[in-house]
C-alpha cells in the first residue's frame, strides 16, 4: 500500500475533490487486491459522488475481493445502493442479502431496508413489508420512521389499511423521525381508505398544520375527499337546518299581527311592512352614509398619518422577508416548477440560473425519468442562497433525496445546482 498516495487520496476526498480522491485511492493499491480494501471502498465512494455508478461497482467488487478487509458488509450495501440507481433490482436485492451475510454488521437495519426497497420494485410486496418489519425493530436502527413509513407503504399496496395505520401512526409518535409530516399525511391516506373520514382529515391537518407538510398529489385529493365526506348539515336545538317546523302562534303573538277579527293589523307599518328588497336597500343606505360621515370627520392629516405608517410596516416587512430568504417566486414555486416541468419532458431551463442547456441537462439527469411522487422536506434560507432537500419516490416505492441548491435572482429564486444526498438513499454508504 502506497501510504503517500493513501494520505493525498483522504485530502481530496476531505475537500471534495472527488476526480483526484478516486485517482490517489486506487494508486495507492498498486494494484494489489490483499490489504487494499479499504483504498478500494473510499475510491468507490469517491466514484459514487461522481454518478460513476458501474464503475463504482466495479471497484467496491476489489474491495470485497480482499479477504482481511473487515468493512466488507458496507462495501456491499453501497454496491446495492448503486445497482439501485441504476434500476438493476435483482443485482441490488443481491448485494443486500450479501450484505446481511456479513457478520457482526452494526448498521445491518441499512441492508434490510435496502432489500425492502429492492424487493418492493421486484413486486415482491410481502417480502418487502416483511424486511422493513425486521429494519424497525432493529436494536441498532436509530431512525426506524423510516422502515415504519415504508412499511405502511407496503401495506397499502397490500391491501390492508388497518395494519398500515398502525405502521404510519407508530412513525408520527417517533419524536426525532424528520419525516413525520410524511407519515401523518400517509396516516390520512390509510383512515380515508378505510372509511374513517374525521381521523383522516385530522392526519392531514397535523401533517400540514404541525409539521409543515405540503399535501400535493393523491394526499391532497385524498383530503379534500375527507372533508367532504365529513361535511353534515348544520344543526339546531335538535333539528336540522332547513327541517324547522312551522311555529304555531299563541294567542297573544297572533293579537301582535292581526285583529281579533283576523283582519290585518292597520298599525303594522315601518319594518314589517317592508319588502325583501325595500330591507335590503335600505340597509345598503344606511352603510353608505355611515361611511360618508366616518370619511367627513376624519382629518387629513390623520389619514396621510396612517397610510405613511403602513406604508413603512410593508416596506420593513418585505426588506425582513428579503433578508430571511423570502421572495416570488418561491425556493418551492421554483423547485416545484423544474420537476413538472422534467417529467412532463418539457423545457425547464427558465428555472434555471443562465447556464448552458447541457450543464442544466446534465444536471437534471441525476433525477429519475419518472416518479410515484415527492415531496420538499426542507428549505434552508439565507437572502442570496438555499438548499431545498426534495425526497422523490420510485414508481415501485424506494426514495431517493436531491439537493436543489438555489440563489436569489432578482426577487425570486432559480435553481444553480443538483446533486444526489447518497447517504440518504437506502443502504447509505
Amino acid at each position: 500500500m502506497d501510504e503517500t498516495r493513501l494520505a493525498a487520496g483522504e485530502k481530496a476526498y476531505e475537500s471534495g475533490d472527488w476526480t483526484a480522491a478516486a485517482r490517489e485511492f486506487l494508486g495507492a493499491t498498486a494494484g494489489e487486491i490483499q490489504g487494499s480494501g479499504y483504498a478500494f471502498h473510499r475510491a468507490g465512494n469517491a466514484l459514487m459522488k461522481l454518478k460513476r455508478l458501474d464503475d463504482a461497482c466495479a471497484v467496491y467488487e476489489r474491495a470485497l475481493a480482499d479477504e482481511s478487509y473487515e468493512d466488507r458488509a458496507a462495501v456491499a450495501r453501497n454496491i446495492g445502493t448503486a445497482r439501485m440507481s441504476l434500476g438493476k433490482h435483482e443485482e441490488a436485492a443481491a448485494a443486500f442479502r450479501r450484505a446481511l451475510d456479513e457478520p457482526a454488521d452494526d448498521n445491518r437495519y441499512k441492508a434490510l431496508q435496502g432489500l425492502g426497497g429492492a424487493l418492493y420494485e421486484l413486486g415482491q410486496t410481502e417480502e418487502a413489508a416483511e424486511m422493513y418489519r425486521q429494519a424497525a425493530i432493529e436494536l441498532s436502527n436509530p431512525d426506524p420512521g423510516k422502515a415504519l413509513n415504508n412499511l405502511g407503504l407496503c401495506q397499502m399496496v397490500l391491501g390492508r389499511p388497518e395494519d398500515a395505520v398502525q405502521s404510519y401512526q407508530a412513525a408520527v409518535d417517533l419524536r426525532g423521525y424528520g419525516g413525520r409530516g410524511k407519515a401523518a399525511a400517509n396516516l390520512g391516506t390509510a383512515y380515508a381508505a378505510l372509511g374513517m373520514h374525521e381521523h383522516a382529515v385530522s392526519a392531514f391537518e397535523r401533517a400540514r398544520d404541525e409539521f409543515g407538510y405540503e399535501l400535493t398529489g393523491a394526499a391532497e385529493a385524498a383530503y379534500r375527499a375527507s372533508l367532504g365526506a365529513c361535511a353534515t348539515v348544520e344543526r339546531i336545538d335538535g333539528w336540522s337546518t332547513g327541517e324547522m317546523p312551522a311555529v304555531a302562534l299563541s294567542d297573544t303573538a297572533r293579537a301582535k299581527l292581526f285583529d281579533d277579527d283576523g283582519g290585518p293589523d292597520d298599525d303594522v307599518t315601518g319594518f314589517f311592512a317592508r319588502t325583501d328588497e325595500e330591507m335590503k336597500a335600505a340597509d345598503r343606505e344606511a352603510r353608505r352614509k355611515d361611511r360618508s360621515e366616518r370619511r367627513e370627520r376624519k382629518p387629513m392629516w390623520v389619514s396621510l398619518l396612517v397610510w405613511g405608517a403602513v406604508a413603512v410596516l410593508v416596506a420593513g416587512a418585505l426588506i425582513a422577508a428579503y433578508m430571511m430568504g423570502y421572495g416570488y417566486p418561491t425556493q418551492q414555486m421554483t423547485v416545484n416548477g423544474a420537476l413538472g416541468a422534467y417529467q412532463a419532458g418539457e423545457d425547464v431551463s427558465s428555472y434555471w440560473v443562465a447556464v448552458p442547456a447541457s450543464d442544466v441537462d446534465k444536471a437534471m439527469s441525476g433525477l429519475p425519468p419518472a416518479w410515484e411522487s415527492y415531496s420538499i422536506d426542507s428549505v434552508e434560507r439565507t437572502a442570496r442562497a438555499s438548499t431545498a432537500e426534495v425526497t422523490v419516490v420510485h414508481e415501485q416505492g424506494g426514495q431517493i433525496t436531491y439537493q436543489f441548491a438555489l440563489v436569489r435572482e432578482g426577487v425570486g429564486w432559480k435553481i444553480n445546482g443538483l446533486t444526489t444526498a447518497f447517504n440518504s438513499m437506502e443502504g447509505g454508504i
